[in-house]
Formats: structure tokens, sequence, C-alpha cells
């Protein structure tokens, strides 16, 4: 007699491969178990519930991709955190509506450690010490994934660009009293092109660079 959930060969690698093949508006525990061919209980077994399976989704999409972004060996630390930066953004963007779900403490994290790892040891290997190396990448994934988010929801919905947003505010005021702000409003910027990731990673870096070489100055003293 097989245990609960196993039927049929039935493994969590096999409901997330099936998953994947759905979309997410049609994807409930119930049409997955039709899709399987098997039991719903016999899921519930391995996940409990759409919301979780929705994660795991996510994240296995988002770690298939990632884990193939290679650091190059003679790469400095600076190049090496713009390829991790490219790299992860570009990653949770290809997960499309489930970019929300992806959760950096999801057991799947221990699929994208290749190109972490590669990461920190050039980090390290320039001067950071690992507290220091640890707290600058989790800022630069912070500033991904926040930008991969936003790009997401404006291919999905069409998101009005904020000087847009910010026109409309201003004609409910008194646009006099807000001269720089009423001079931006009238540029045609959107704060969700490429563009935008490539200046916020240039700023990280940049500031990156400061505090490293305060933490030598300091080691130094």
């Amino acid at each position: 007699m097989r245990a609960i959930g196993v039927h049929a060969g039935l493994t969590l690698d096999r409901i997330i491969a099936a998953a994947r093949s759905m979309t997410p508006d049609e994807l409930s525990m119930q049409a997955l178990a039709r899709r399987l061919g098997v039991d719903r209980k016999a899921i519930n077994h391995h996940v409990s519930d759409r919301d979780t399976l929705l994660g795991m989704v996510a994240m296995d999409a988002f770690a298939t991709s990632f884990s193939a972004v290679e650091i190059a060996h003679q790469a400095d630390w600076e190049e090496a955190c713009r390829t991790y930066a490219f790299g992860f953004t570009d990653s949770a963007i290809a997960t499309g509506v489930l970019a929300d779900r992806i959760r950096l403490t999801d057991p799947y994290v221990t699929q994208i450690l290749e190109p972490t790892e590669a990461v920190l040891q050039k980090m390290v290997e320039a001067g950071f010490d690992d507290e220091s190396a640890m707290r600058t990448l989790s800022l630069l994934t912070n500033i991904c994934l926040a930008y991969a988010r936003d790009v997401v929801i404006e291919l999905r919905s069409g998101v009005t660009p904020r000087t847009e947003i910010l026109r409309g505010a201003l004609e409910q005021r008194d646009a006099a009293k807000f001269p720089t702000l009423a001079r931006i409003a009238e540029l045609t910027v959107t704060t969700y092109d490429r563009r935008q990731l490539e200046m916020s990673v240039e700023l990280f870096i940049a500031g990156a660079r400061d505090a490293l070489h305060l933490q030598t100055v300091r080691a130094q003293a």
C-alpha cells in the first residue's frame, strides 16, 4: 500500500513542473490534480495550498534562470555586481506576474548559490569584510527586486508615468509654489526603463565604493 502522496511517482519536482505548464490564472490545486491525474489530497501531502504553490513556481522559475548567471573570473567586484544585478533583475522579470512571490528566504535559494558566492568572493577580495559584503549585496538585491516588480506591473497594466501623475497632482494645487516639481513634471521620462536600472546600479556601486574606502581608512587608522 502506498503512503499518502506517493501516487504514481508523485514528487514535489513533478508537481512544480506541472504547475509551471499552467498559467497563474488557471492554476488551482484541483486543476493541477487533474493535470497530474491524481487525487487532490496527494498534492496536499507535498503542498498545503495554492499560495504556497505559486510561491514555489515563482522561485523555481527564478532560480532556474538566475543559476545560469556567470560572474567572469577576471571581473572586479564592480563588474561582478553589475553582472549579478542585471542577471537577477532579468530573471525576476521573466517570472512575470509571479515576481511579487519571489522570496529569498525560500529553500529554493539554495539553487542560486553559485552567482551569490562568486560576487561575494569578489567583494571580499577587494577589501569588504564579510558583514559589509553581505549587507551591501543585500541592498543591491533589494534594488533589483523592487525595480523588477515595478516593470512587471507596468508591463501588465500600463502604469501611468510618474511625471504624468505629478502633473495631475499639481493641477490640484498652486503649481507656482512647487517650481522644481512643475519643471520636472514636463519631462517625458519613464522610470520603468532600462536606463533607470542602470542608473540605480551605478549609484549603488558608487556608494559601495565610498563605503569600502571609508572601511579601509578606518582599518588603517
